[in-house]
């Protein structure tokens, strides 16, 4: 059963940007009353330019969100072209191999 969510960033930090507050606010207590309990992993909203110059942070979250028990489910906020670039610190010394494990993740990429 799902009851917690780990909010990852790993493309954009558009989430941690004051101009989408209210649409995340709205996320957030759209899960809520689902009687889910979505938590934010420790650099998912740190903003744009954090997200964009901090690969390493990205991948150290979606590493967090594997190895965390608590955590049933992974969310990543928003697509994008960026992630790739999480590749070298998830598998410097095959840190995601050691820590995958069976979780739903979600994630899109909607295309203009």
């Amino acid at each position: 059963m799902i009851s917690t969510i780990g909010i990852v960033s790993l493309s954009s930090g558009i989430i941690g940007e004051d101009l989408v507050k209210h649409e995340v606010d709205l996320g957030v207590q759209r899960l809520k009353d689902l009687g889910l309990n979505p938590i934010f992993l420790p650099h998912s909203q740190k903003g744009l330019d954090f997200i964009k110059d901090h690969p390493e942070a990205r991948a150290e979250d979606l590493i967090h969100a594997f190895s965390d028990d608590s955590i049933n489910m992974i969310l990543c906020a928003i697509g994008g072209d960026d992630t790739y670039r999480l590749l070298p610190y998830l598998f410097e010394n095959d840190q995601l191999q050691k820590v995958i494990n069976k979780k739903f993740f979600l994630a899109s990429r909607i295309q203009p």
